[in-house]
């Protein structure tokens, strides 16, 4: 059965490589692949010498009753994976807990399945699987900001901003793979984004000259509901920020395709349609909803930090004589909650931390048993990040920009009737919205460090590419 199931590995990655090898960014397909995979069986190995991943041991001991029930009771097996119902007869009871966890555990239960129960090779298809969301997501954007027109410096630097933001960040390769939370993100995410993007470009005026491609958009359609459901049951916190923007910049884009209007129309036309589908969005979870969403935050950061050892800590003061932690529970219950504004307070603070902590590492240690490599190698990889991030910083350089997008009769007259090129600059403020909200909101409920690295994974490819790409 390993055999097989090798082989049957092998042949998803050449049936992969097959239908993507004309795609622009195929050059580093097989370099990025053979390190997402180093990084997927590396992570796994240090968690078994050194037990990095508590989580995994909850997970392994699940994976192994689910996959036998697929022999055991294969009709059941599946209903289980499509509904999360677990068959009465089974008298099973999860090793994990928690409603995100038993979804991840489905995942995974048919990653081992086709793995033949081996944890090495459930491990690689799990990894093969976030690099497949991971390609998708970039070759797609490769095909937004790189037009026929453009010269091949510019060609070359958005393929070089794409493909160290998505396959050759470490954190990213690193905590994007094996068996994590975050690799199963990146499959979501990644084609959820594909498949939004190509829904709302495809020439529909057209379709009955393009009816494989319009049957293509239907089914593409339909998984894309799919993906949205998996984001919200994985991370919905994701997915009230993610969902939301793409709606919004889909409504915006569709706008200017169809009354050709302005810049500054687009721009209005996306800020108005995502207020109103964060609304709507904010409905879907308690935890999200605006009458307890500090009180939820709150709750979460704190819980976080009295599991955390001092050093991992990013501690947030509250001011206006709001009651210190150690004042403000009682009988398992919090008495009172900062408001909004004073969490919002804390926000510049976090913004910091989520998108460039952990900045310190203690050498004395180095030597010794104690001594965290892998902080150390996040705290370079950060200092790197906020080093380049410095450099793209021009007020001088963003004015002319938003004077262009907002003044310039010729640069809107140049635009009017190209949507695509038109709907980059909406298109950066997505992006901006996205790391800058993400990283806050991660930051301000998991103040842990080592959380935050992994927390964060799901926006750092778009923020890394976007530092490449303002570097002159």
């Amino acid at each position: 059965m390993i055999v097989l199931s090798v082989l049957l590995f092998l042949g998803i990655i050449s049936i992969h490589y097959y239908f993507n090898k004309n795609k622009i960014l195929s050059k580093v397909y097989f370099l990025a692949l053979i390190f997402k995979l180093f990084c997927g069986f590396l992570l796994y190995q240090l968690h078994l010498d050194f037990n990095i991943l508590p989580d995994l041991i909850a997970y392994q001991t699940d994976l192994t009753y689910l996959s036998d029930y697929f022999w055991n009771d294969t009709f059941n097996y599946f209903k289980f994976l499509l509904t999360g119902k677990l068959n009465p007869a089974w008298y099973y009871t999860f090793a994990i807990e928690g409603e995100r966890a038993i979804f991840f555990v489905r995942y995974l239960s048919f990653m081992h399945f086709l793995a033949a129960k081996n944890m090495y090779l459930t491990s690689l298809y799990s990894s093969l699987m976030a690099f497949w969301g991971l390609w998708a997501c970039a070759t797609t954007l490769a095909n937004w900001f790189i037009n026929k027109n453009d010269s091949t410096i510019k060609i070359n630097k958005v393929k070089l901003a794409l493909s160290i933001g998505f396959f050759f960040t470490p954190s990213v390769a690193f905590w994007a793979s094996s068996m994590m939370k975050e690799s199963f993100l990146w499959l979501i995410m990644g084609f959820l984004i594909t498949f939004f993007l190509e829904i709302i470009s495809f020439d529909y005026s057209n379709y009955k000259t393009n009816k494989f491609q319009f049957i293509g958009i239907i089914i593409k359609i339909f998984l894309l509901l799919i993906l949205i459901l998996c984001l919200f049951l994985l991370k919905y916190y994701y997915f009230a920020l993610l969902v939301p923007l793409l709606f919004a910049f889909g409504i915006s884009f569709l706008a200017k395709n169809y009354f050709h209007k302005s810049i500054r129309f687009q721009f209005f036309t996306f800020l108005i349609s995502f207020s109103f589908v964060v609304g709507l969005a904010s409905n879907l979870h308690p935890n999200l909803w605006f009458s307890r969403l500090s009180e939820a935050i709150f709750i979460n950061q704190q819980n976080i930090l009295a599991d955390s050892d001092f050093d991992s800590q990013i501690n947030f003061v509250y001011d206006y004589n709001f009651e210190p932690i150690y004042h403000n529970y009682k009988d398992g219950e919090y008495i009172n909650f900062p408001t909004f504004f004073q969490l919002s307070e804390q926000s510049p603070k976090a913004l910091l931390a989520g998108l460039f902590f952990p900045l310190e590492i203690d050498f004395s240690t180095l030597g010794t048993s104690s001594f965290n490599f892998y902080r150390f190698v996040s705290v370079v990889e950060n200092w790197i990040i906020l080093f380049f991030f410095i450099q793209t910083i021009s007020l001088k350089k963003l004015f002319h920009t938003t004077r262009s997008l907002f003044l310039s009769t010729k640069y809107l007259e140049a635009q009017r009737h190209n949507c695509k090129t038109d709907s980059l600059a909406v298109l950066w403020l997505l992006g901006i919205i996205f790391c800058v909200g993400m990283a806050t909101l991660l930051a301000l409920s998991a103040p842990n460090l080592g959380s935050l690295v992994r927390y964060k994974i799901g926006f750092l490819p778009f923020f890394i590419f976007g530092i490449i790409m303002r570097l002159d």
